[in-house]
């Protein structure tokens, strides 16, 4: 067993190694440049950092050359332990083309465009730096200079410069707050990697010293030819995979630096004041009719708590014996729909939906491609736009097109200030409907008509807004999905409370053709990252365990209930595992047996 196991870690270090030097293998080398620095850059630096004439001159014909509005520069000299770290977090191979991805920063110097600059309100006079910025300063203005140019940013290592000693303290506080895998994931598995390592090689001392040594080699490899980390003299640039001190270091910073145990005081005692009132007054009277048909034959499908957040409440829906429509009932009147929407998408959600919209790129492409070869759009209003992350990945399959975004949040106003949409509309579609008459070649629904309290009339609207010959494009949940009814109320486009009316596939066509669209294209999507199984389990244990620094939560949160509410989580990753190898193994069968999470339309309108 232990040369099993000493094999598998070897392995398992060696392969890690290759995917990490292949993750910095997009780095180019600064070039040195006759040419002046352009006076349409600036330059922000941290703390500590000296840039030479040399270097700014390369940097400047570098992003000139290369298109870049932003150019982060990595020392030569980047010390091991942070070396690791940016490749963990960077690809730098897919950076620039990925438009979602988050921005990153070796947070030492960085090149930007002045006009992105003054974009966030921090105009450079030419000539002047930003310089004596703390890491963690410069981290968070990267993140902001990303969504300003999301695909002219990109990272360029440079020789000449040189990196600044950071202790762990200031690296922890540095790290981004928007990564996939917590900080403390990280070191929970560097600590299970080296505990098994060192039982190996008790157990059999051979195969254990093979271990050891992929172990301890895996900065060397990662590193290669190109860096001279400042700490190789020293012999110490083993420490961030072989020894302890590292690992204590970081894990004593990451104590030292944990928030309060409740993030959100102030927010706690009005969820509470508002929860205290009763969350019955969010409700409308139950109907006793089909809001589709008229019919009375009701029958209930699920009901289900708060899918999402964990906020307080009971949602039922029920299903048309006639029609097949399903609908929430009773179903939120307005006060209802601004609780439960309140803080999801905006406020103490966004962080955690950016993650989840950062993983949906090759769905937003599949949209827009939706619409090739049936036609080739000059403008394209997208209904539902949120933040604007489909108008963003769209441009890359329509890059000729002018993208419109319209939301009732400010969330599609700073989509238009950060450029991923040409204009934002904040308001109701119907009511803005009237003066956006026939503008549009294309409008987009993606899972948009199933919050809405009236999907016909949001039809309406798109038929108005539309010219003759334009296209609409709906994506939905479909309610007659086979996986709906095996999975019940784990089944996650229920997503309740936020989806009010779910409608089959013939009654949605139905309601076109009576509008004077044809039907182009039905397609049912399949295979959707984050699938149904994977969803289920994830929002069984959601359910089982709310997380207690939600504002909302019953119960205040204390460091008990924290560890408590990690420990039960990371005993759901095996399952989770599971079910998305299930999700995968199942993917390629679900349109034979009318499976996935949701179908597609493209319609026309005809004159």
């Amino acid at each position: 067993m232990a040369r099993l196991t000493s094999a598998a870690l070897g392995t398992g270090f060696a392969l890690n190694a290759v995917r990490l030097r292949r993750r910095l293998s997009g780095l180019r080398l600064l070039e040195p440049s006759a040419d002046p620095p352009s006076p349409d850059f600036r330059f922000l630096l941290a703390s500590g950092v000296r840039l030479d004439d040399e270097t700014r001159r390369a940097a400047c014909a570098f992003a000139a050359r290369e298109g870049l509005k932003v150019l982060d520069l990595l020392p030569g000299d980047l010390p091991t332990a942070e070396l690791l770290d940016f490749a963990r977090l960077v690809n730098t191979r897919t950076f620039r083309r990925d438009r979602l991805a988050f921005g990153r920063s070796a947070q030492h110097a960085v090149v930007v465009e002045a006009a992105v600059l003054e974009r966030l309100g921090t105009p450079l006079p030419a000539g002047t730096d930003l310089a004596g910025l703390p890491a963690a300063e410069l981290t968070g203005l990267l993140e902001r200079l990303k969504k300003c140019a999301p695909a002219a940013t990109g990272f360029a290592l440079a020789p000449g410069l040189r990196s600044v000693r950071r202790g762990a303290l200031e690296r922890v506080a540095a790290r981004p707050g928007n990564t996939f895998v917590p900080l403390s994931a990280i070191l929970a598995g560097r600590l299970a990697a080296g505990t098994l390592t060192v039982a190996c090689l008790a157990a059999a001392p051979a195969w254990g010293a093979a271990a050891l040594a992929g172990y301890a080699l895996q900065p060397a490899l990662v590193r290669g030819s190109r860096f001279a980390p400042a700490d190789r003299r020293r012999a110490t640039w083993l420490r961030p995979v072989l020894g302890p001190g590292d690992w204590l270091r970081t894990a004593r910073a990451a104590h030292a630096l944990r928030g309060p145990a409740d993030p959100h005081p102030g927010l706690r005692a009005e969820y509470r004041a508002e929860i205290a009132r009763g969350v019955e007054r969010f409700f409308e009277p139950r109907r006793a009719t089909c809001p589709w048909c008229g019919s009375s034959d009701l029958r209930h499908r699920v009901t289900a708590r708060d899918m999402y957040q964990g906020k307080p409440g009971r949602f039922t829906l029920e299903e048309c014996a006639d029609c097949g429509h399903t609908f929430q009932n009773p179903r939120l009147n307005p006060a209802g729909l601004d609780f439960y929407y309140r803080d999801c998408y905006d406020g103490v959600g966004e962080r955690q939906m950016e993650k989840v919209f950062a993983l949906q790129g090759s769905a937003y492409r599949d949209r827009a491609r939706l619409l090739h070869p049936h036609a080739a759009p000059r403008t394209w209003l997208d209904v539902g736009a949120g933040h604007g992350h489909f108008c963003l990945v769209a441009q890359d399959v329509w890059p000729r097109t002018v993208f419109h975004g319209l939301d009732r949040s400010e969330a599609v106003e700073r989509a238009e200030k950060y450029g991923w949409v040409h204009r934002g509309h904040r308001g109701d579609f119907p009511e803005l409907a009237a003066s956006l008459d026939g503008a549009y070649d294309v409008v987009s629904m993606f899972h948009y008509l199933e919050h809405t309290l009236d999907p016909r009339a949001e039809l309406e609207a798109a038929r108005g807004v539309l010219k003759p010959g334009g296209h609409l494009v709906i994506e939905v949940p479909d309610p007659q999905s086979s996986l709906s009814r095996l999975l019940g109320r784990h089944w996650i486009p229920w997503m309740q409370p936020q989806h009010v009316h779910l409608m089959p596939f013939t009654n949605l066509r139905q309601a076109l053709l009576d509008r004077g669209f044809t039907m182009v294209v039905e397609q049912r999507v399949t295979g959707r990252p984050g699938g149904d199984f994977c969803g289920a389990v994830v929002e069984r244990f959601r359910s089982w365990t709310p997380s207690p620094r939600y504002p909302w939560s019953r119960t205040p949160p204390t460091r008990t209930r924290a560890l408590a509410h990690a420990a039960i989580w990371t005993c759901s990753v095996p399952l989770i595992a599971a079910a998305a190898a299930a999700d995968l193994a199942i993917a390629p069968f679900l349109g034979a047996v009318r499976g996935g999470q949701a179908y597609r339309i493209l319609a026309r309108k005809e004159a």
